[in-house]
């Protein structure tokens, strides 16, 4: 595992960014989860950090279809990356948004929904959200640590 480490360092010698996007057709959803998966792999994560990383954008792009697109044809903007010894992925949304500020901490048993943010603050080292009006953004972060 750690020549596999080795060469995914020297393979991303520098930070990099790469951006695409999808329709929020929810067939879509697995094929940037793999998408996700694939360039986070190649960036040297490996065992739980990979399947963290998988699980906690699928929770995103997911929200993103149901709440954050008004309809299917909406697009949704998904930027992966690797910086500060993280890899990151973002998912923009083009919904109405709503104030994170605002989330409970408290878990509510017999809610139907609102676990995906706390499973996703569960799974990786940070979770950003952000809403400047014109939709939702949504960053994950996982620590490198080779």
């Amino acid at each position: 595992m750690g020549e596999q480490r080795g060469d995914a360092a020297r393979f991303f010698l520098n930070d990099f960014r790469e951006q695409f996007e999808i329709t929020a057709h929810p067939q879509n959803a697995g094929q940037a989860r793999e998408r996700v998966r694939d360039l986070a792999a190649r960036a040297g994560l490996t065992g739980l950090d990979l399947a963290d990383i998988e699980i906690a954008f699928g929770e995103a792009v997911t929200n993103a279809i149901l709440y954050g697109s008004p309809t299917a044809t909406s697009r949704i903007m998904i930027i992966i990356g690797l910086g500060g010894g993280a890899f990151f992925a973002e998912v923009h949304d083009q919904g109405h948004g709503f104030d994170p500020a605002a989330l409970r901490d408290e878990e509510d048993t017999d809610a139907l929904g609102g676990r995906g943010i706390r499973l996703m603050r569960a799974l990786v080292d940070q979770v950003d959200l952000h809403y400047g009006g014109a939709g939702m953004v949504a960053r994950l972060s996982k620590r490198l640590t080779y």
